[in-house]
C-alpha cells in the first residue's frame, strides 16, 4: 500500500463519526475552486465572484444545500485572510476617521455640530 493510501486509510479510521459525507455539489465546488489559501489577485477576484454567485443562489433558492453554505463560509474566511495580509492599513484615530467620513459626505464641522448638538473640536 502506498504512503498516500495509508494516510487516507488512517484518516478514514479516525473520522468514523456521525458526520455526513460531502454532497456532490460541495465536491463539485471544491473541484472548480479548491478551498486553499488565496495567493494571487486573480484568485482573489475569482473567489469574490464565486462568493457573489453563491450568495445570490442561496437568496433565491428555497432550500439550499447546507454544504453550499459551508463552502461559502470557508471560502469567505480564506478571502478575509488574504485581504488581511494584502490590504493592511495603518491605524487611524477617531479624529482622523471622523474627518475622513465628513469629507466623504461633504460635511463641515458646523454641519456636524448641528447634527450632534454642539461644536466638536475636530480639525484645524
Amino acid at each position: 500500500m502506498s504512503k498516500i493510501k495509508k494516510l487516507i486509510q488512517s484518516i478514514k479510521e479516525e473520522t468514523k463519526t456521525n458526520r455526513t459525507k460531502a454532497s456532490s455539489t460541495y465536491l463539485e465546488l471544491v473541484k472548480l475552486f479548491p478551498l486553499q489559501s488565496i495567493r494571487t489577485k486573480k484568485d482573489h477576484r475569482i473567489a469574490l465572484s464565486i462568493v457573489e454567485k453563491i450568495i445570490t443562489f442561496i437568496a433565491t433558492d428555497k432550500n439550499p444545500d447546507e454544504e453550499i453554505k459551508i463552502y461559502l463560509k470557508t471560502l469567505s474566511n480564506l478571502i478575509s485572510k488574504y485581504e488581511e495580509l494584502k490590504f493592511k492599513s495603518d491605524a487611524v484615530n477617531g479624529k482622523e476617521m471622523l474627518a475622513y467620513l465628513m469629507k466623504l459626505q461633504g460635511l463641515t464641522q458646523t454641519d456636524l455640530a448641528k447634527e450632534v448638538g454642539s461644536p466638536l473640536p475636530l480639525c484645524s
